[in-house]
């Protein structure tokens, strides 16, 4: 059980009075011994003693012998009053004996004596003046678990030695709570949806039976079992939302002897806070993303409770782009890859059922994929550093030249070119280009030359893979070409220097 139950149940307990011999009706002329047994939170001290209201006697310990009829009470250490018990002192010949005290659940004996113990017949037991038990021979009455229905006011009649009548007195039977009736108590009746509420039932045990072991279940209409048979006196509910609204209730059983009781229900609403402070923002922040990307719009509000229903829209579009019912106060809606159709501005609206609340808008700009930009970049990149490759390698060949080296070898060659053209002379003649092959003609720097060789003019065209006879003459043509510029002209023009040898091959 809960050490702060414990505490306050302490705190109200009260002492209460043993009687011994264990009843509370005697014969005229007996002593009885009266102990007042206090709570043990109460530090041992003096004992006050009241006899029909007035005070008696104060003892150093807590105990008192009393031979008179009437009320008593105690007090330990300025501990609370205890109940009173009254005492009867009988000058009749026949008594009730009724023990004291007496709790719900315990056995009890009721046992109908004679001053002389007498041999008794014919006896009869009466609660409240109604005959409930008679035996022939004088018998006790046996209640194996009192109730507090058994309470009442009881008394007997016999025959003494088979010859006269005789009438006991009646006698009170106080028949105590085991532990009190419970009462539910909670921390707030009325909770903000949302929040934590505790439920505790409260319950009083008398410092007779502070050992005796409780079990605890709470409920709520209709008749939902929360908590069953728990040894602790609370339950929690960690979060009270509207649909948790309702009647509870708990009870309380003991393991033995069963004594079973059940608190009143109280009434349990959830209160509703209405939505306030509902805003949007973006991620990643600023709105600008670029197409392909992860956009996420949290939309949230300051307060509110209860089921939240959170709405996406883009202005211009009557659609929802996305809703989410939850118990939060946070949403978010994502875009996994956007597009450039998705720029414009967008809203959150929110919802408990209470009011619907607008947020503010925000924009989204979404920018071209900057992918095919870098590969133009190094498209550049790379043609830059070939046309460099390209340009060294020109400077290479033309030092390599210069110092008299022939590479001519070395380059592939094309198939024969075959030019015909018409030379302006005295006597025209038509003229044929031909490959020379590097065997034949050494390379000469800056000229472009080639074997010409002359067919008479009106002969039908040579075949255009005929080559010239090896025991004939031909020419050989070089062009030197130069780049002047002409004034006035800032492109600049070529001009052509023709420069004719009519060496043999061999003058090579």
């Amino acid at each position: 059980m809960d050490p702060f139950f414990i505490l306050a149940l302490a705190l109200s307990s009260k002492p209460m009075i043993f009687i011994n011999p264990p009843w509370t009706t005697f014969f005229k002329g007996e002593k009885v011994l009266l102990t007042c047994n206090g709570s043990h939170f109460y530090a041992p001290g003096k004992t006050k003693w009241y006899h029909k209201g007035k005070m008696l006697q104060e003892t150093s310990g807590n105990n008192i012998r009393v031979n008179s009829s009437g009320t008593y009470k105690c007090t330990t250490n300025n501990s609370p009053l205890s109940d009173s018990v009254t005492l009867t002192f009988s000058p009749v010949l026949l008594i009730m004996r009724i023990p004291y005290p007496v709790f719900e659940g315990d056995s009890l004996i009721l046992q109908c004596q004679e001053k002389d113990n007498s041999t008794l017949t014919q006896v009869t037991y009466y609660k409240n003046k109604k005959p409930f038990s008679a035996f022939n021979q004088n018998s006790s009455v046996f209640i194996p678990q009192a109730r507090l229905s058994d309470r009442g006011r009881y008394s007997c009649t016999a025959v003494k030695h088979k010859l006269w009548k005789i009438i006991s007195n009646e006698a009170v039977l106080h028949i105590h709570e085991l532990f009190s009736h419970p009462v539910l108590e909670t921390t707030d009746s009325q909770p903000i949806e949302g929040s934590a509420v505790t439920l505790r039932c409260e319950i009083w045990i008398p410092p007779q039976k502070s050992n005796i072991q409780l079990h605890f279940s709470f409920f709520r209409d209709p008749r939902i079992m929360l908590l069953s048979h728990s040894i602790a006196g609370e339950f929690q509910i960690s979060k009270f939302w509207k649909e948790d609204s309702g009647s509870y209730w708990c009870e309380v059983e003991t393991v033995y002897p069963q004594v079973y009781k059940q608190s009143h229900p109280i009434m349990m609403s959830a209160r509703r806070i209405p939505i306030t402070g509902v805003h949007i923002e973006v991620q990643p922040h600023g709105g600008h993303v670029i197409g392909g990307q992860k956009l996420v719009l949290l939309c949230s509000v300051a307060e509110g409770s209860g089921t939240i229903t959170f709405s996406w829209y883009k202005e211009g579009t009557e659609a929802i782009l996305e809703k989410k019912i939850q118990q939060s106060l946070v949403a978010e809606f994502t875009i996994s890859a956007v597009r450039e159709n998705d720029s414009g501005k967008y809203y959150c609206t929110v919802d408990n059922n209470s009011s619907l609340i607008p947020s503010n808008s925000v924009s989204i700009t979404v920018k071209r994929n900057g992918r095919g930009s870098f590969i133009a970049v190094i498209t550049v990149a790379l043609g830059s550093v070939l046309g460099f490759i390209a340009v060294a390698l020109l400077v290479y060949f033309k030092h390599q030249r210069k110092s008299g080296q022939n590479f001519s070898t070395d380059l592939p060659r094309s198939l024969p070119i075959q030019i015909q053209g018409t030379m302006e002379s005295n006597a025209c003649t038509q003229l044929k280009l031909q490959e020379i092959h590097s065997d034949e003609t050494p390379v000469v720097e800056d000229v472009i030359y080639s074997e010409v060789w002359s067919t008479q003019q009106g002969k039908e065209e040579a075949d255009a893979s005929e080559k010239p006879p090896l025991d004939k003459d031909y020419s050989v043509i070089y062009l030197v070409v130069k780049k002047t510029e002409t004034q006035g002209d800032s492109t600049g023009s070529s001009q052509i220097m023709n420069e004719s040898n009519r060496d043999t091959t061999d003058g090579f």
